[in-house]
């Protein structure tokens, strides 16, 4: 071989292996370092009072486990379904082994609960594992109890557990090893220093209105330690429900991003998998990052604005696999564009919604808060007028995220429906010029 062939092979090579390494799909959703799952079982009038609100409080979500005979309130855990939470199985009858409930006790609960995704997981009644191909038939993960009693490991990788008819969860309460703050902190800690990913598992309150789920009751308080040292660490620690996170493990391992067309200011990828099956799309939004020297960046997928920021020389973003092109447009090179922004991500969890004694619409105070960085914000956002739609979508850094259109009074139903990542915006009303945060 020429010197001179072997000097442009080289550089091919080079090029190549610069490329693959350019985008990377997050082990975990915003690129932090771990998970946890919080689930609650047996449907409890507290699940719906206290525990909603809760995670709510905090940015967070978490899994409802029902049982159908027991006469869960339907209408009390649509809501929380309608606010993000995961509503999923916990048998018909809670027999002592389900074998033979795991397809009708889905199809009751679809019937009577509307979900974006379906009831696509299913905790087993005592931890006893029914069939599990019917298992896998009909959901993409069923949850057991400790890991550790069954001679297995109660924290999981990056990659889940062995079996995905067999995800592991910590006893919660009285009757289990976590009982305080620090308990739940510690397990979380270390899924952050592991990389890995925790679950808790928990069934009424102590205290609270708990109806059939008496067994093991945990302090309120211990739990609500849990959630404010984790907003503390949200950087570190992504708190989701089980059906989140097995669907981001599943589509990460399964996903390939390629880059396509690019010039430069913009770059053109694809997220794609082929795992999609009867039991689910796997349609979960990842987390994604670019190799860029740009300074501003705006993005869209399938056309449709969605946010991106810049971080350490990366722009990073969240996008559905299977959902169509993604287009990422220097914030320099053709003009800003209201989904530009240079910003660090917004946190999912780091602002609760703002409170009002008066319900409906709560616009923010257009003087901000200087301590916080987001002065101007909702007057430069109530100054953004060149979108035809009825309401508009904005991250906290300002970006553009979604418009739709919708009467007034149906706006936060509508905004909850909306396929974007779980995490705290700004609704903004553009006819009447109005701005409430909301939570996602």
């Amino acid at each position: 071989m020429k010197k001179s062939t072997m000097v442009y092979a080289v550089a091919a090579l080079a090029l190549v292996s610069t490329s693959a390494m350019a985008q990377e799909i997050g082990t975990w959703s915003g690129f932090r370092k771990g998970a946890a799952s919080f689930t609650f079982d047996d449907g409890a009038p507290s699940h719906i009072n206290d525990v909603g609100p809760m995670f709510e409080k905090y940015g967070y979500r978490a899994t409802f486990n029902l049982v159908v005979n027991w006469g869960p309130d339907w209408n009390g855990f649509q809501k929380l379904a309608d606010n993000g939470h995961d509503i999923a199985s916990h048998s018909n009858s809670h027999p002592q082994n389900m074998s033979g409930e795991e397809s009708g006790s889905k199809q009751q609960i679809e019937s009577k609960i509307k979900q974006e995704y379906g009831c696509i997981i299913v905790a087993y009644p005592n931890c006893n594992v029914p069939n599990s191909s019917a298992v896998l038939q009909n959901y993409i993960a069923g949850r057991i109890c400790n890991g550790s009693w069954q001679g297995g490991s109660d924290m999981m990788g990056k990659d889940g557990p062995s079996d995905w008819a067999k995800v592991p969860a910590i006893m919660t309460g009285s009757e289990g090893s976590l009982k305080s703050t620090n308990d739940f902190t510690n397990q979380m800690q270390q899924a952050s220093q592991k990389g890995g990913w925790v679950q808790f598992l928990t069934h009424g309150l102590s205290g609270k209105s708990n109806g059939s789920a008496t067994y093991s009751p945990t302090d309120p308080n211990a739990i609500e330690g849990a959630l404010q040292w984790a907003n503390q660490h949200d950087g570190d620690i992504w708190v989701a429900p089980m059906r989140d996170v097995v669907m981001y493990i599943k589509e990460r391992n399964a996903s390939k991003i390629t880059a396509g067309a690019s010039s430069a200011n913009s770059m053109t990828f694809t997220l794609t998998h082929n795992i999609a099956d009867n039991v689910s799309k796997y349609n979960y939004p990842l987390s994604i990052r670019v190799k860029s020297d740009w300074s501003k960046v705006s993005a869209t997928q399938q056309n449709k604005p969605i946010e991106a920021t810049i971080k350490d020389g990366y722009i990073q973003f969240d996008a559905i696999p299977n959902g169509g092109d993604i287009v990422l447009t220097n914030g320099q090179g053709g003009g800003e564009s209201p989904a530009s922004s240079s910003a660090e991500p917004a946190s999912s969890s780091s602002e609760a919604p703002a409170s009002s004694s008066q319900g409906g619409w709560n616009p923010w105070n257009p003087g901000g808060n200087s301590s916080s960085g987001t002065t101007g914000l909702a007057q430069d956002l109530r100054l953004n007028t060149n979108v035809v739609a009825d309401f508009g979508v904005f991250s906290l850094t300002g970006a553009l995220v979604e418009t739709f259109d919708a009467l007034p009074e149906n706006a936060t139903k509508q905004f909850k429906a909306l396929k974007i990542p779980q995490g705290v915006y700004y609704l903004k009303d553009f006819k009447a010029n109005r701005i409430q945060k909301v939570i996602k």
